[in-house]
């Protein structure tokens, strides 16, 4: 039997330790996945829950501010897609996602297909085979928003992830996941 070896680091396990800790709480498997997978959250959801829907909260672009451009690294005032949705099973809503992206940094094809509501950001980047480096910045635990209290019928503290897409050393996406603590407890 092998008994001895090196221990494989993972920051993102320690994030979710140091997070049950603070909150005296433990996540779900289920929970876990969701907050550290590297692949697109609608993967999961549709492998747990079958097929799953996207609906478009709202699309625009706006010139990003002081705190948009330090997210993703680009000057103040140039132009960002920003983006929400709702993933969602039967109208039940599952992940709130609010996406900025760089105009700049994107293809006129991509620009084209994020103005569409059918795709997520994930599913964009899969689809013109653009090869991206996905970076985990923080999971938390934090208060909903009065928009997520709306959206999720309930007043609970909510789950989230920021995380990035990079090429070649750029920000090409940033993204917040949210969803209330009590779902994907099973």
């Amino acid at each position: 039997m092998i008994s001895e070896g090196t221990i494989i680091e993972n920051q993102i396990r320690g994030k979710i330790k140091e997070l049950e800790e603070r909150y005296g709480i433990e996540l779900s498997t289920t929970q876990k996945i969701l907050l550290s997978i590297r692949e697109p959250i609608t993967i999961i959801l549709d492998v747990l829950y079958g097929e799953v829907n996207l609906f478009m909260l709202g699309q625009h672009v706006e010139e990003a501010n002081a705190d948009i451009a330090k997210l993703l690294d680009l000057n103040e005032g140039e132009k960002v897609d920003y983006r929400e949705v709702i993933v969602h099973k039967h109208g039940r809503p599952l992940v709130y996602a609010l996406s900025y992206v760089p105009i700049s940094r994107c293809s006129e094809k991509v620009i084209n297909d994020l103005c569409k509501e059918k795709l997520t950001t994930g599913n964009i980047i899969e689809k013109y085979n653009v090869e991206t480096l996905r970076r985990i910045n923080n999971i938390s635990i934090e208060e909903p928003t009065p928009q997520l209290q709306e959206l999720f019928k309930t007043d609970e503290n909510m789950l989230t992830r920021e995380y990035v897409m990079v090429q070649h050393g750029k920000i090409k996406i940033w993204t917040k996941e949210a969803y209330p603590l009590s779902y994907f407890r099973e």
